[in-house]
């Protein structure tokens, strides 16, 4: 009862941080880029769309590379955000005791397990929800880490019966007698899932208690005991490029590649569509002249496509609508999985949309231990700024002729980083940012970390 208790105080405390958060962050940067306001001011033109940089003198855990460029006049300001922190694992924290150490000594090692966090998250409506992600969204996964840090210190990769072990030595099942084997992957998998349910509940109590509104994607790369446990909720992308291998490491959740939980959802509570829309997609939308006739359609337990007489319910704007990227959950966003969008509506009327979005993430899981890493082999994530124009095999090209060229500089990491931003930022002819072959750059915020594996396989 007394750990539940100090728990809940822990809870309410860390969500009264949150409230008073100051309204001046509202356009800030990430902290590793150590900008002041004026700094800040002069790299925010959308004509020169300055690419940004850590300092050279402040590395990044495992030197890691990171650069970023704000969108050419799609937003006032960079909706982007970053983080870049190595975290520490503590059985007993003192609540008022900041527990994220950039430069942990050997003492504060010893006493907790070390973790690598990386984090992207893109903002849409506002930069609210991806500043408050980017400040809190590690304290919510350090958290829930640190309820089974026990299990995590002893033997792991291993599907067997946990047992926790108790402060004087007893052992407590953890399988609560079903046969399910439950391995360390699967609890780390679990904390994650939790801390992105709890951090969007945190975004949503800040918005609402300052009148604020918007959303944002995540992607979460956490290195911890040799393995990469990627988080997903957006259309952020993470790959690993190998020697010629191209690694993918996430899926992206669009209304495209979700149609069919959203109809699902949709046939279950049609409440939540109002009269406005009808949980069927049709190729086109469907007419009046058409009632009575055979149109294609499909619903959520469909994959292809088939036929049905239209009624009157099939002149609805359909719950998902439009043709690649364009697809939109009801006629408003793209992106299905995310932070935040707690008061988003549709134009002009009361329905909610954020029933139809998830906050939680897809997790994988990457054993480093299982390969032989060379200098040229990274992890590379970035928003869809970059991957909006530039492939998975162009970033792979980009990787091997650049870091061939670069073996011996030390900001070769950060160098590439920014070699890929200007690749997707492109060049200013006339009025539009161009890529070389002479099509459309991208307009959008771009954010890239670039993380070597040479290093740090099995390492942490």
């Amino acid at each position: 009862m007394l750990k539940k208790l100090r728990r809940q105080t822990k809870d309410r405390q860390s969500a009264a941080s949150v409230n008073r958060e100051p309204m001046e962050n509202a356009h800030c940067r990430p902290h590793f880029l150590h900008q002041t306001p004026a700094e800040g001011s002069q790299t925010a033109d959308h004509r020169a769309r300055v690419v940004l940089l850590p300092p050279r003198n402040k590395k990044l855990p495992w030197s890691t590379g990171y650069a970023e460029v704000i969108n050419a006049g799609k937003s006032i300001s960079n909706e982007d955000q970053a983080t870049c922190r190595s975290i520490i694992l503590r059985k007993t924290v003192d609540i008022e005791e900041e527990w994220v150490l950039l430069c942990p000594n050997e003492d504060t090692q010893n006493q907790g397990i070390m973790a690598t966090y990386w984090g992207l998250f893109d903002g849409h409506g506002g930069t609210s929800a991806a500043i408050q992600a980017s400040e809190h969204l590690h304290h919510c996964i350090r958290e829930q880490l640190e309820e089974m840090l026990d299990v995590i210190r002893g033997p792991c990769n291993v599907p067997h019966p946990l047992h926790l072990e108790g402060h004087k030595g007893k052992q407590t099942e953890a399988n609560y007698a079903m046969e399910k084997k439950i391995c360390i992957e699967h609890l780390v998998k679990g904390a994650v899932e939790i801390a992105f349910k709890n951090c969007d509940e945190l975004i949503g109590h800040y918005q609402a208690s300052n009148n604020q509104a918007g959303g944002c994607t995540a992607l979460v790369v956490l290195l911890l005991q040799g393995k990469f446990y990627v988080a997903s909720a957006g259309d952020s992308r993470a790959i690993i490029v190998h020697k010629t291998d191209i690694i993918p490491l996430s899926n992206e959740f669009t209304a495209e590649t979700e149609r069919q939980r959203i109809q699902y959802l949709a046939s279950l509570k049609p409440e939540l569509l109002g009269d406005e829309f009808s949980r069927h997609e049709y190729p086109r939308r469907v007419k009046r002249n058409d009632i009575g006739k055979k149109i294609l359609y499909r619903d959520y337990f469909m994959t292809g496509w088939g036929f049905k007489t239209a009624e009157e319910d099939d002149l609805k704007y359909p719950v998902v609508h439009g043709d690649g990227r364009q697809t939109r959950v009801m006629g408003t966003i793209a992106v299905t999985r995310g932070l935040g969008d707690h008061r988003l509506k549709v134009y002009d009327t009361d329905l909610y949309i954020k029933p139809f979005l998830s906050c939680i993430p897809e997790v994988t899981v990457f054993d480093l231990g299982q390969h032989d890493f060379g200098q040229s082999d990274v992890l590379v994530m970035a928003t869809d700024g970059l991957w909006d124009v530039v492939s998975n095999m162009e970033v792979a090209d980009i990787v091997e002729s650049f870091l061939e060229d670069h073996k011996h500089d030390p900001r070769r990491y950060t160098m590439l980083a920014q070699c890929l931003v200007h690749k997707a930022r492109g060049t200013l002819h006339d009025n539009d940012w161009k890529m070389e072959d002479g099509s459309f750059a991208s307009f959008d915020d771009i954010s890239v970390f670039v993380i070597p594996l040479h290093n740090i396989g099995g390492t942490v």
